[in-house]
């Protein structure tokens, strides 16, 4: 309850008012004061606003759990990133963030309640604990941006930093084909019998296309008189189901020109897909028809090369290497066949030319490697 006094100064007569309140915040006990007041009345109706005030704010911040305040920040955050994106962010949130800060009323969160979450995250352990310290903090300052909470509580948490491992890691420097294991692959590929994956990874392999492009190409997108492919979409994961979207970047949205013989291969499945389609109810002939499609109709689960790449290479004894490793294959044997960077990162859609140099400089090195060896044995003696 406010209570008033008069005072007087050089300059005249006042009226001040004090109220002591507790902060809906902290509950911690305060005292404010204000003065300058010509009469009782303007000091009265000065308290009775902030006393409204603290009212309002103290129901604002007993309504809301953070649950609420995530799905109100999750509706617009959908509106300004891709679905797999946002996605992949709803599932974090459902799995590591809700299941600590659901049902807590989001004015009543701590720094040592986020400072436990982040400890919690980091020593279970889960990779990904930045991440969801990113996510949780974000909604919170979207909580602050809203005027539901005074302060971001996030914002003070001291983020462990994990150790130094040594972890072996994978030599993807042996993950491609040289010339002659890729005839091998697609000779074999061919023999097996499954034109569409024959055509799958023939493209991959002399296009440097990405898995995700491939598998979201429509004939459309195929010039078959110029010799070129448009890319400018991909596969992604989305809410639990497979989506077609812009591509990664916008270097990514690019016009690949491709060889005669990869052209003819694509001719040749383009027929034997209708009659396939055909025979099983479909009819192909829509410009949104992919070129690669599943016995539905549908757009391949990303698995799909991956199984038939294990398929050949089992039934054949082939050297394995991922699917992606296609895409490096690519990039090495137009290396070798003396492609220039800038050229090779425009068919390849890199936004930065130093991943490009990177192949170059890998490439090069096993080039020189050989260079004694390919000396000797030239003049061989």
């Amino acid at each position: 309850m406010a209570s008033f006094s008069k005072y007087k100064t050089k300059k005249g007569t006042f009226w001040r008012f004090q109220l002591i309140y507790i902060d809906p915040t902290t509950k911690i006990k305060k005292r404010v004061g204000q003065g300058q007041f010509i009469t009782k009345t303007q000091a009265k109706l000065a308290a009775e606003m902030f006393e409204k005030k603290l009212q309002q704010s103290a129901v604002r911040k007993q309504e809301h759990s953070f649950k609420d305040i995530y799905e109100l920040w999750f509706e617009n955050y959908k509106l300004t990133t891709k679905e797999s994106t946002w996605a992949t962010t709803k599932r974090n949130f459902e799995n590591h963030i809700l299941p600590v800060f659901k049902d807590a009323n989001i004015s009543e969160i701590k720094t040592l309640d986020c400072q436990n979450a982040v400890n919690y995250w980091f020593k279970k352990p889960l990779h990904n604990y930045k991440r969801f310290y990113n996510s949780l903090k974000t909604v919170l300052e979207y909580a602050v941006r809203m005027e539901i909470i005074d302060k971001n509580p996030a914002t003070a948490v001291i983020v462990p930093k994990a150790k130094q491992q040594k972890i072996k890691k994978r030599d993807t420097k042996k993950e491609f084909y040289t010339r002659d294991e890729l005839k091998k692959f697609l000779d074999d590929l061919h023999e097996y019998g499954s034109f569409q994956a024959y055509t799958f990874f023939r493209l991959l392999a002399f296009t440097g296309m990405r898995k995700g492009e491939a598998l979201a190409l429509n004939w459309s997108d195929i010039n078959f008189s110029q010799k070129k492919i448009i890319i400018n979409k991909t596969q992604s994961n989305g809410d639990g189901k497979l989506v077609i979207q812009s591509t990664k970047t916008e270097a990514s949205e690019r016009t690949i020109f491709i060889d005669d013989k990869t052209i003819e291969i694509l001719g040749e499945w383009h027929k034997l897909q209708k009659v396939q389609l055909l025979q099983l109810g479909f009819n192909s002939n829509s410009k949104n028809q992919l070129i690669f499609a599943s016995t539905i109709n549908k757009m391949h689960n990303p698995n799909k090369p991956r199984v038939w790449m294990t398929r050949i290479t089992k039934e054949y004894d082939l050297k394995h290497i991922p699917v992606h490793g296609f895409r490096h294959t690519y990039a090495t044997l137009a290396i070798q066949g003396g492609m220039p960077p800038k050229q090779l990162q425009s068919q390849l859609g890199h936004r930065d030319i130093r991943t490009t140099l990177d192949i170059y400089t890998s490439v090069t090195k096993e080039q020189k490697q050989d260079t004694a060896e390919r000396f000797t044995s030239f003049v061989n003696f």
